[in-house]
């Protein structure tokens, strides 16, 4: 409303100008400084009535416009990475952060910053991912606290999944372990999800990344043993205890509380499962072993700096930091610990275990297949529920 009715006025003034009133008159009339007057008298005279309207404010050149040189890059290192056809796009990303280091890395000159490549690919319809819901629940939540390498690892299981080969349909599921703070990872894939299978991946885990001091998982059967006999310890569990790990498990139904892990899953099951055609389970293992040298030694971590780790690339801190961990012992063998049937029967060792849970309506908890009874007026509030062997009690 107000730019209308300084338009107006500026249209007044011309009027009367044109039916020759003094300038004195006129600006008597409009209430407006000389100044004023003289500038729209000129404008007028230079480009008529179309001039008294308002000029956009938007300056006439962008000095610092990306190049339409570096905006063709950008598009077509996006393509090539679409591909996956070269090495280094067989298990890359597509996004700006990639783009990104792949200019570096290229010695381009006048590299845009990340937010920039990310506009120019939304100016040119590459992006569109929806984004994900976040967790609702305002509870106060027992985080963990992980300050260096080695803290705390997560591990999931994914699948069951199906290879399709020459053979036929092969069932496999991927047991993954991630370490939060350094980002290096392990996977194994098995026909099956037993525990012995879950207790063989953690073993290699360990051999690799090194004993962590807490170790996360969800209440995979394979893990806690089902609750198929209370009060009984699992074979994971024994493991963990047998190594000096406390383990801990999130609440039941939130994967989201094991959030590295998951997002370790998503990215292996897009790079590794959904991109490359592998018919049989041991092309899988070896497509899913290049993947880890590529995560390791090739792709820079977004958790990574180069100011506080010295390193953006996974393997290379843990290469860098491995004497500072623990390590499982020399000849440290799981079939030591199997009976006469083959079946494993690790003793219970000294230590503890956590079960994070959240009170339902009844005030109730679960763990391990025995319900206890907290509070009523608790509902909907985390606790954490740990078992300490040598004392042979649970602690809320």
């Amino acid at each position: 409303m107000k730019n209308q009715n300084e338009y107006e006025t500026r249209c007044k003034a011309i009027q009367l100008y044109e039916e020759r009133y003094g300038f004195n008159k006129i600006l008597q009339l409009v209430q407006r400084s000389k100044r004023w007057l003289s500038k729209w008298l000129h404008r007028y005279k230079e480009h008529g009535l179309k001039s008294l309207k308002d000029r956009s404010r938007a300056p006439k050149r962008i000095w610092r416009k990306t190049s339409e040189h570096i905006v063709k890059k950008v598009l077509s290192i996006r393509e090539e990475l679409e591909s996956h056809k070269t090495r280094c796009s067989a298990f890359a990303g597509i996004g700006a952060e990639v783009i990104h280091w792949e200019l570096k890395q290229r010695k381009v000159n006048n590299v845009p910053s990340i937010p920039t490549i990310a506009r120019i690919l939304s100016r040119h319809g590459k992006t569109g991912r929806a984004k994900t819901k976040s967790n609702s629940n305002n509870q106060p939540y027992p985080y963990l606290k992980t300050e260096k390498m080695g803290d705390l690892h997560q591990t999931d299981i994914v699948g069951p999944r199906h290879l399709r080969g020459p053979k036929g349909v092969t069932r496999f599921y991927s047991f993954h372990t991630i370490d939060v703070v350094g980002h290096t990872a392990s996977t194994n894939q098995f026909s099956d999800k037993q525990t012995i299978s879950l207790c063989r991946h953690l073993v290699e885990t360990w051999q690799f990344m090194g004993l962590p001091t807490i170790s996360q998982m969800d209440n995979e059967m394979a893990a806690t043993g089902g609750g198929r006999y209370p009060y009984s310890l699992s074979q994971v569990i024994r493991l963990h205890l047998l190594m000096g790990i406390h383990l801990v498990f999130i609440p039941q139904g939130e994967p989201g509380r094991n959030a590295s892990i998951e997002s370790f899953n998503k990215l292996w099951q897009e790079r590794v499962l959904r991109r490359h055609d592998c018919p049989t389970l041991a092309t899988l293992r070896r497509t899913s072993e290049h993947f880890l040298r590529y995560y390791h030694y090739e792709k820079p971590h977004r958790g990574l700096t180069q100011k506080e780790h010295g390193t953006r690339f996974p393997g290379i801190l843990r290469d860098r930091l491995w004497e500072s961990l623990r390590h499982l012992p020399k000849r440290f063998d799981l079939e030591h610990y199997k009976d006469s049937k083959g079946h494993l029967n690790i003793p219970i060792a000294k230590g503890k275990v956590s079960f994070i849970r959240k009170i339902d309506p009844h005030g109730t908890i679960e763990v391990n297949g025995s319900t206890y009874f907290i509070r009523r007026k608790l509902e909907g509030q985390y606790v954490v529920a740990t078992i300490f062997t040598h004392r042979k009690r649970l602690v809320v």
